[in-house]
């Protein structure tokens, strides 16, 4: 019985014709997904919290503090090692599973521009994509990168963002 009620819930999600190419539409299945808690409704999860990597490491760290409705403040410190790094603060837009991210300053407080890109985020890790535009090298040292980064949850909500650390940044994500 729950192997026909399965391959009716994927025959529907498959059947569905979303007119007009409306990337935002949600299927069946997606909204069968969603009610029985199996995704993440995009259009009420939060990017606000404090982040990790995903990996052994774990000194990689991103936060978020603000809202869906005005924005978040963002900071992000990426290592490679003792001395090699990413590190920058700036803004972010969430719309849906996209985070929209603008990152204006490097570890050192320097302005930089045309550090923006999108990375995905499905309420519960935040991907950056595999390739960033060319004027975020300004927040890394040599031989590092943000592409490919990735940073998991670990504590929801403005209180704990407030506590990521950076390294040349005390706090990545302060008042």
């Amino acid at each position: 019985m729950r192997s026909a009620l399965l391959a009716c819930l994927l025959l529907a999600g498959c059947s569905v014709s979303q007119a007009g190419g409306d990337d935002d539409a949600m299927t069946p299945l997606d909204a069968a997904a969603i009610d029985a808690g199996v995704i993440a409704d995009p259009q009420a999860i939060d990017l606000a919290g404090a982040f990790a990597d995903p990996g052994a490491t774990g000194a990689d760290s991103f936060c978020a503090r603000g809202d869906r409705t005005r924005g978040y403040k963002v900071g992000v410190l990426v290592t490679f090692g003792a001395s090699s790094q990413c590190e920058g603060t700036g803004s972010a837009q969430l719309a849906g599973e996209a985070a929209e991210l603008s990152l204006s300053r490097n570890g050192r407080g320097d302005a930089i521009a045309g550090c923006r890109f999108s990375a995905q985020f499905d309420g519960n890790a935040l991907v950056v994509p595999g390739s960033v535009p060319a004027a975020c090298a300004a927040l890394c040292s040599d031989r590092a990168s943000l592409a490919g980064a990735s940073f998991a949850l670990v504590e929801p909500g403005n209180a704990a963002a407030g506590g990521a650390a950076g390294r040349s940044v005390k706090r990545l994500c302060a008042g």
